[in-house]
């Protein structure tokens, strides 16, 4: 069975089954996780009560002997490296580096922190070791040439005023998905020069930050609050289902790029390319940073 079979069963289901067969060791995960939830935020707790679901699910399925953490060796952890190696995501495709990668850590990290609590359940010593986790390429991050980018914009504003909005707002600002989806009702300020800013919500650094909002963007905005278009209560913006998601703005941003003959782009490239074109224009890395919200060390 792969790693990814399991995945199709409810999630209270496998929990509840774990439960059955290894009392303890779903015991001391779900004080992990109440733990984990106190400073983490909700979006990061699911991503590791999935780990733990798929990996103990698997665990007392092919070792059923084990039935805590601290039974957890060396030997469990290479033979779960080789099922995430075979693994197929519900597509038929293999699991990517990365989630092998990002799952691998979540357990390292599980383990860790068991036996810096001095958890009665927590194994003699981690069981998974810095060389478990997948060696990833690091390329320097792809963005849209001066004539692409002037494409890729031509494109968009053929496109209905929200959808236009938001792929242009992407790459006038250098917004996140996560943050263009997040944006609050009231995120649109007027300071006392007539400058039209844009307050994106904090982001996976804990900070708010101001952009200035390009003025054919505040045309579109203004366009769109007067228009009868689906509005949503506490969002910027909202599409006939509700409000944004990431998929959705993703689909949107490949359509522009398909329409403009550039090929796939995704919407992280946008960002990549406002700040390219930024530094071309002579503007500090400081301001940049600022900008796009990201720490310098």
């Amino acid at each position: 069975m792969t790693a990814l079979a399991i995945e199709r069963l409810p999630q209270d289901d496998r929990w509840a089954l774990i439960a059955q067969r290894a009392p303890l060791l779903a015991t001391t995960c779900g004080n992990y996780l109440d733990q984990t939830a106190v400073v983490l935020r909700p979006s990061s707790i699911a991503a590791i009560d999935q780990a733990l679901r798929l990996f103990c699910f698997w665990l007392t399925e092919h070792h059923p002997d084990v039935r805590s953490v601290a039974g957890i060796g060396r030997r469990q952890i290479e033979d779960y490296k080789l099922v995430l190696a075979r693994a197929e995501t519900y597509r038929g495709t293999p699991l990517k580096p990365t989630t092998i990668k990002h799952r691998l850590g979540i357990l390292r990290v599980f383990f860790e922190r068991l036996i810096e609590w001095d958890h009665p359940d927590a194994p003699a010593r981690n069981p998974i070791l810095s060389f478990d986790l997948p060696k990833l390429d690091d390329p320097l991050p792809k963005f849209l040439d001066d004539e692409q980018a002037a494409a890729f914009m031509a494109a968009a504003r053929r496109l209905d005023p929200l959808r236009r909005l938001v792929v242009e707002m992407l790459a006038r600002t250098g917004m996140r998905v996560g943050e263009i989806c997040d944006l609050a009702a009231d995120a649109v300020t007027v300071l006392g020069d007539q400058t039209v800013w844009l307050r994106i919500p904090v982001g996976k650094l804990h900070n708010d930050r101001y952009v200035p909002l390009h003025r054919e963007l505040v045309t579109l905005l203004d366009t769109l609050a007067r228009s009868d278009g689906p509005h949503h209560p506490g969002r910027l913006l909202a599409g006939a289902q509700g409000p944004l998601n990431r998929h959705a703005v993703t689909r949107w941003v490949n359509t522009v790029a398909r329409r403009a003959g550039i090929g796939h782009v995704h919407p992280h490239q946008l960002r990549h390319t406002l700040a390219t074109q930024a530094v071309n224009r002579g503007m500090s890395l400081e301001a940049i940073a600022a900008l796009l919200g990201v720490h310098r060390g």
